[in-house]
């Protein structure tokens, strides 16, 4: 018996897991997030099979794709950087992450492969809603999540109770620590909003849980997990954060920070034509990119023809992603539909970066040290550039149509003050110095999730008790209660004595 176990660990390991992983937001930088998981458990030897809206053609051993690409065409992920009312919109965000949700598992293929296929992990990125717990519940394996963005108050509820309220600034209230009252107070409302927003939409998402996965579970011969229950049975959380960039909070040890975990271990190399603009700029270059939900050949015309001015009168080469054909260019100045952002921001003469501020961006210039003038347009774009700014690594200025004046300040001070450069390149100290590589720890984190059959003795506890338990309001009862019975005792004694005095008293009398 001991033989044929043995033996059985030999099969396992030698054909490694068979793993889940969950990408269905239409955006490039969601599919870098998901493949940046994908990636190192390839390289452990595990089988993966992605859902995904950008299934690739090439082949990769042990990779098999579900295609769901169709979500592109149906929920639009375009940004018009004008639109600041809908950018900011989380009722709209929220729209977005439903239809996307209900898109993926009406999928035909993705229905089949649930109900047939068998799963020892399942790993999915959390985007404005809960949903995708049902994957996990189904396959009854690991749930891993994934966040995309630095921890917030709904993450932390999924995982533990809240604590981060009275010290750590909530997503999007962009307050230096420590908070003065008036950003504690923005702290409360910002948690109370959450939590209405959460109780608001439970019976959807129970709803849309049932409805999606209660189908697959009975197809499958298996009982489904009520909602409430697998909301919160997550066996690991990965962050894309590190304390160089957020602060560090108290969280337990199911949460493992992996920020920058997207940015290959070795830098590819340039493109010959790039190496060499690159290398013959020895007095500086600026790279500027919006990013790929945000195009700059969208802007506004009187925005490019500002920007095409101010770039040209700088002494350094600028490299710029630019989607479409720009004539009458300044001989400084070139332009790319596409550039290797990594190996270009890897390069010893890359001086300033101009950026939107998403966060895969921005962990980039972490780690290679480059300061950055962030241009931020919705989302955790602003929250990340302030944060950026506290930091000293970094300008910001407001998206808008007359924005040029603006970003020439910021270019010439950037340039002129080479504070920014130094802080830049400690924070890059700060980021890099690390006890083991990202990749080893989603390769460990992931395995150990599986072996100990949902890493059950790294979570916190919160959950196995009543909210009136957690608040300790039962104890403060029987506190309440046990002095209000002293109370009673004491106030029936001294009642007795005061009648015994009065009775004694008249028998004097």
């Amino acid at each position: 018996m001991k033989l044929f176990l043995l033996l059985l660990l030999v099969v396992t390991m030698a054909h490694g897991y068979n793993i889940l992983c969950i990408q269905t937001v239409p955006s490039k930088s969601h599919f870098q997030l998901m493949k940046g998981i994908v990636d190192p458990l390839l390289k452990a030897g595990h089988q993966v099979t992605m859902i995904t809206t950008f299934p690739d053609s090439k082949p990769e051993k042990n990779l098999k794709y579900v295609d769901v690409s169709r979500i592109q065409k149906i929920v639009p992920m375009n940004v018009d950087m004008m639109d600041h009312n809908k950018n900011q919109d989380i009722g709209y965000v929220k729209m977005l992450a439903r239809n996307i949700s209900r898109l993926a598992i009406e999928t035909p293929a993705v229905r089949e492969m649930l109900v047939n296929e068998q799963f020892d992990a399942v790993v999915s990125e959390w985007f404005f809603s809960d949903v995708d717990a049902g994957y996990a519940a189904v396959q009854q394996a690991p749930w891993i999540l994934l966040s995309g963005i630095v921890m917030h108050y709904h993450i932390e509820y999924l995982v533990d109770t809240v604590r981060s309220v009275p010290t750590i600034p909530a997503f999007k209230n962009d307050a230096s620590i420590p908070m003065d009252f008036h950003a504690r107070l923005r702290n409360t409302f910002a948690y109370l909003f959450m939590t209405f927003g959460t109780l608001m939409d439970y019976s959807l998402e129970k709803s849309n849980y049932d409805t999606y996965f209660t189908p697959i579970a009975n197809s499958r011969g298996v009982t489904l997990q009520p909602y409430h229950e697998a909301l919160h049975n997550i066996s690991i959380v990965f962050v894309n954060s590190h304390p160089s960039f957020a602060p560090a909070q108290s969280l337990p040890p199911n949460v493992i920070d992996i920020g920058g975990y997207h940015i290959p271990e070795y830098t590819p190399p340039l493109p010959k034509d790039l190496q060499d603009l690159l290398d013959s700029s020895g007095q500086g270059v600026v790279y500027f990119s919006m990013g790929s939900m945000m195009k700059s050949a969208n802007m506004p015309e009187q925005v490019k023809k500002d920007l095409v001015s101010i770039f040209g009168e700088l002494p350094y080469t600028v490299l710029w992603k630019f989607e479409d054909k720009l004539d009458n260019l300044p001989k400084n100045v070139h332009v790319r539909s596409w550039l290797p952002q990594t190996s270009i921001l890897a390069h010893k003469n890359v001086k300033v970066f101009i950026t939107h501020g998403g966060l895969l961006s921005t962990l980039e210039s972490l780690k290679f040290g480059v300061p950055m003038i962030a241009i931020p347009v919705f989302g955790d774009q602003p929250s990340n550039a302030m944060r950026s700014v506290r930091a000293g690594h970094a300008l910001m200025v407001a998206f808008a149509t007359d924005m040029g004046r603006e970003l020439k300040v910021a270019l010439n001070e950037m340039l002129g003050n080479d504070s920014y450069y130094k802080r830049a390149k400690f924070l890059s100290k700060l980021f890099v110095n690390r006890p083991v590589t990202t990749t080893k720890l989603i390769q460990h984190y992931v395995e150990l999730a599986i072996e100990s059959r949902g890493a059950h003795h790294l979570r916190s506890k919160t959950h196995l008790y009543s909210w009136y338990q957690i608040w300790m309001l039962d104890q403060i009862g029987l506190l309440l209660l046990i002095l209000y019975v002293i109370y009673k005792v004491f106030k029936k004694i001294t009642s007795f004595f005061k009648k015994e005095n009065v009775k004694e008293k008249q028998k004097i009398n």
